[in-house]
């Protein structure tokens, strides 16, 4: 009975074998052939369904004309925002109730205002320098604090006093010889955060390039932060006006110079502002360039006791921009150098400029000191 189950059980162990393996056998010869047919035929008609279909013409489709509408640039426009189905209101009117606009009219940036630096203006304090193009003598120019004017209205928050700046620059030496010009600037600018108000240039030229005009007066009305008023007169016979808005940064050529004296920047820190020249609008980019060699220091800067280690040097370009504040890729970008002293009298040793005809450097060669009953600027 026990032999019988074991030949029982090796019988049942080899034919579950013996099925699997026919299970996984290869088919028979009918049965590869007859696939392979079924294969052949079926490629055979895709490869002429193909042929077919590229012989063929395609059909010609009809254009279709895009009639959307084009948003209106006036106003801006309300666009969908997809947001979970969970509020109260649903479809147009959950649109309506959080609309999200697309403002596409371009505006003028909101630059930050220059912090105030009318603590560095001294009544009386006065500047002279010596010009010179590639190191030959051009001219000679000059800048000062020359008065303070109170407001009638009293002192803050009442009213606020102006103090005026006046410059003047005139050419000498070979430049003479070829164009004579006297560049001459007043300015006033607000005593408490030394805003410009307003200022009057004058240039009288003569000799070469004076085709255009001889003399050309230009008066601009600072009308708050961001908008001024220019009146244009060349030879007292063309006058052109002009109202335009500007960034609220924006300064006149004679604050934008206190300005820059003033700064008082670490070794890469960075500022910027708008300085409108005539009816030209720049941009003016200033970084600090920390402690500099200024070789050789100008002989009254050390008559001053200005030593080498208290010079400091920034640096900055000017570049035109449009009227949105956007910089313009056709016009030439201006580099400049500025040096300084660190102590609290922050003298303007020299100015180095690039130009096509070479260096332009302004190098201090007089210095007068504030008025002795004036010496600090009201608040």
């Amino acid at each position: 009975m026990g032999g019988r189950s074991s030949i029982t059980l090796v019988a049942l162990t080899l034919a579950l074998v013996g099925a699997g393996f026919r299970a996984d056998a290869a088919p028979s010869p009918e049965a590869d052939q007859t696939q392979i047919t079924v294969q052949t035929t079926a490629e055979a008609r895709e490869r002429s369904t193909g042929e077919v279909s590229e012989q063929a013409p395609r059909a010609r489709q009809p254009k279709q004309r895009d009639a959307s509408r084009i948003p209106r640039m006036s106003s801006p426009t309300v666009q969908l925002r997809e947001q979970p189905n969970l509020d109260p209101v649903v479809g147009w009117a959950a649109a309506l109730d959080e609309p999200e606009f697309s403002d596409r009219r371009r505006r003028m940036p909101a630059n930050a205002v220059p912090p105030s630096y009318v603590h560095s203006l001294r009544i009386g304090e006065r500047f002279v320098f010596d010009v010179s193009i590639a190191g030959n003598p051009a001219g000679l120019a000059e800048a000062g604090v020359v008065e303070y004017l109170p407001d009638p209205r009293g002192e803050p928050p009442q009213g606020s006093g102006m103090i005026r700046i006046d410059a003047r620059a005139v050419t000498s030496g070979v430049v003479s010889l070829l164009s004579s010009m006297e560049d001459t600037m007043s300015t006033w600018v607000d005593a408490g955060t030394g805003a410009p108000v307003s200022s009057v240039n004058t240039i009288d030229r003569s000799g070469m390039g004076t085709s255009k005009y001889k003399k050309r007066t230009t008066t601009t009305e600072f009308e708050g932060r961001g908008y001024i008023r220019v009146i244009d007169t060349k030879d007292e016979t063309k006058t052109t006006k002009m109202t335009r808005q500007v960034p609220r940064d924006t300064l006149d050529p004679m604050s934008a110079m206190a300005w820059v004296r003033a700064l008082d920047l670490a070794d890469g820190e960075r500022v910027s502002a708008h300085v409108l020249d005539g009816k030209v609008l720049l941009r003016l980019d200033v970084v600090g360039r920390g402690a500099a060699k200024l070789d050789p220091l100008p002989s009254v800067a050390v008559g001053l006791g200005v030593k080498p280690e208290d010079v400091r040097m920034v640096e900055g370009t000017l570049s035109w921009v449009d009227r949105h504040g956007v910089i313009r890729t056709d016009q030439r970008t201006y580099q400049f150098r500025a040096y300084t002293t660190q102590d609290e009298r922050r003298l303007l040793l020299a100015i180095e400029t690039d130009m096509w005809l070479g260096v332009l450097k302004l190098v201090l060669n007089r210095y007068d000191p504030p008025s002795s009953n004036e010496a600090i600027a009201a608040p």
